[in-house]
């Protein structure tokens, strides 16, 4: 099938531009309740597979091993914006596995927070690999190699003790065979994973609830789970779409976005998960797009979608704050159970 509108972006009377997109809510159970576009295309999860991979952090040993609290396992989780909290808790993760910056090998690039940006250049700094959005999850990994009696140097490698035990919790989270899993290189050099996108709602499914999972999962399941509600800042950081929606779901909602227009949401309540893509793989419409979606699918209440108003659109302005046009969205998930 092939993907289907999802959002308009008007400039005065005419549509500008169109994002088209794909849908996919299940259960835990791999009930496909909800779809628009194609649920079974193939896509990378990108750092939507976060849980997954903070997972091998608690199932390896190293989360107890090393002594590592809530707050960490949420940076291991993060796709931060490198904001104050966020480098200071790389830090702390590091200082607990007995490693520095120089051994991460996720690359550097300027904070996404404008704002800490501007503070690095102000004092005559340049990025680091610490202030990388997935510099957490690169901590986590070498913890986790450690533990598994990796090699340091290749502990990206897909081959690499850490890597195998991640892919075969991605595959146990998405009920997908390990062999059906496509391997890419993500933009951080880790591996990062092909699966369909209703399996990515599985997942997320079992991440909110993970009771029906053997033990060991469960429990890894749970801490990372727990550790992103209790700690959504520094999941995301601010003016962020994720943030918002946990907060929004008060205790109900686990978000976690993902590059190229992927994002993955856990409704705990429900024992539901969401997986969104948009097929141009341009962020403006995921946040009008899966708000939308959210509210649709049942996860939002009209109460909680008016809280996430300035995400779903709306006017558009210029740079001189006049209103030039809006973003709109235009889908109707199917509803099919």
């Amino acid at each position: 099938m092939d993907a289907e509108l999802m959002i308009e972006v008007w400039r005065g009377q005419m549509v500008e531009s169109r994002h088209y997109g794909h849908v996919a809510v299940a259960d835990r159970s791999g009930r496909l309740l909800f779809a628009l576009g194609d649920p079974d295309r193939k896509i990378y999860m990108r750092s939507s597979a976060k849980p997954f991979q903070s997972m091998a952090v608690v199932m390896s040993g190293a989360a107890d091993h090393f002594g590592m609290t809530s707050a960490d396992l949420a940076i291991a989780t993060a796709s931060h914006t490198a904001e104050p909290v966020h480098v200071a808790q790389v830090e702390h993760l590091l200082s607990l596995v007995g490693r520095s910056v120089d051994d991460l090998q996720c690359g550097a690039h300027p904070p996404t927070d404008a704002a800490s940006y501007d503070e690095l250049r102000r004092q005559g700094l340049v990025p680091t690999a610490m202030h990388n959005n997935c510099s957490g999850k690169h901590a986590a990994m070498l913890g986790v190699a450690q533990m598994l009696g990796g090699d340091l140097e290749s502990y990206l490698d897909p081959g690499a003790p850490g890597q195998r035990l991640i892919r075969s919790i991605v595959a146990a989270m998405c009920s997908v065979p390990e062999d059906e899993i496509a391997i890419g290189v993500d933009g951080c050099s880790a591996p990062v994973f092909g699966v369909p996108l209703r399996a990515m709602a599985l997942g997320y499914a079992r991440l909110a609830d993970p009771g029906d999972l053997p033990p060991e999962l469960r429990e890894a399941a749970m801490r990372v789970r727990d550790a992103m509600m209790e700690h959504p800042y520094l999941i995301a950081g601010r003016n962020r779409v994720g943030l918002d929606i946990m907060r929004a779901g008060r205790g109900r909602l686990v978000a976690k976005t993902g590059a190229e227009a992927v994002f993955g949401v856990g409704d705990l309540a429900r024992g539901q998960g969401l997986a969104i893509k948009l097929d141009d793989g341009q962020t403006r419409g995921v946040a009008p797009a899966l708000v939308e979606s959210l509210r649709q699918a049942g996860f939002l209440d009209e109460k909680q979608a008016e809280e996430l108003l300035t995400w779903q659109g709306g006017p558009q302005h210029n740079f001189s704050g006049r209103e030039v046009g809006r973003v709109t969205s235009r889908f109707e998930l199917k509803a099919l159970d």
